[in-house]
């Protein structure tokens, strides 16, 4: 027979676990009782039979099953369980003022079975409450267990809503925190201000890191468009005399232009020549036929 699987989260945390469902028939928001390594607990299906899959690695008969489907006894059950939670985590804080232990408690679980309570609590470092657990399980006569989570697990606990108005993602549906940094922020263009780009845990918000990918490959498109725009033309072989014919005749031009002046000038400089020579040729004429008058006159008065 193919063993077929869910995902089962709890209320403690989003994680998804993997659970062998057997013959039941399931499906997404079912509460179904399960067996786990600390006892009987309930949670919720998220990941039907469907499309649930065997983890890689994990061996088929380490899974454990799904019990039964939640029954109106087992939701009785939990609301007690509830009840006795609240006044649990009284006790626990009570208790940790005494010892004047630095740590602050989230949450206290009381598993479905009521043989043992989870206490999870948060702490800048590690904490020695080995007499806080000896006393707590001597108050409630349960066994007692201690669970130190981060920040943002912290925030998933206790909920709330975003400054985007929507519940907190960490609350809502994420399973697992992604690292988030800075240069999401930058790359996305979004102001570097603490206040609007960090959640209620005092984090960097998880959704910076959402469109990060798109935004990256977006930039890096107009980079390249960018780049190529700047880069040189390359030297083809024909262009590179069409392209130097033009300035080589520009070159020339000048000079056939200067050689156009320098002729009009030798031009007329000839003209001036020509002219003058003419003016000394007539004035010659002039004098010898002067002279010529001034000869016959005298031989002239000479005969008489």
């Amino acid at each position: 027979m193919v063993k077929r699987y869910a995902g089962v989260s709890f209320r403690c945390s989003r994680k998804v676990y993997c659970f062998n469902i057997g013959a039941l028939h399931l499906k997404t928001n079912d509460t179904v009782v399960v067996e786990t390594d600390r006892g009987v607990n309930m949670g919720k299906v998220v990941v039907p039979p469907e499309r649930a899959e065997l983890p890689a690695g994990v061996d088929e008969d380490a899974v454990k099953k799904v019990l039964r489907k939640a029954r109106d006894d087992d939701f009785e059950k939990l609301r007690e369980n509830s009840a006795r939670e609240i006044e649990a985590s009284q006790v626990c804080r009570d208790m940790i003022k005494a010892h004047k232990l630095k740590m602050k408690l989230v949450q206290a679980e009381i598993m479905h079975d009521s043989n043992r309570v989870i206490f999870y609590f948060t702490a800048e470092n590690r904490v020695d409450f080995r007499e806080l657990v000896k006393e707590l399980a001597h108050a409630l006569h349960v066994r007692v267990e201690m669970r130190q989570i981060g920040i943002r697990d912290a925030a998933g606990m206790a909920g709330g809503v975003g400054i985007c108005g929507r519940e907190l993602c960490c609350a809502a549906f994420l399973s697992t925190f992604a690292p988030v940094t800075v240069k999401m922020a930058k790359e996305q263009n979004l102001a570097l201000n603490p206040m609007k780009i960090s959640g209620i845990c005092g984090r960097l918000m998880c959704c910076l890191g959402y469109e990060y990918e798109n935004y990256r490959n977006v930039e890096g498109r107009a980079r390249a468009r960018r780049s190529r725009s700047t880069e040189p033309e390359s030297i083809k072989p024909e262009p590179y005399e069409t392209e130097r014919k033009p300035e080589i005749a520009a070159e020339k031009e000048p000079a056939r232009a200067a050689g156009k002046v320098s002729e009009k000038k030798v031009e007329k400089k000839s003209e001036a020549s020509a002219s003058a020579e003419g003016k000394n040729k007539k004035g010659s004429r002039n004098a010898k036929g002067s002279n010529r008058a001034g000869s016959r006159e005298k031989r002239k008065k000479e005969q008489s």
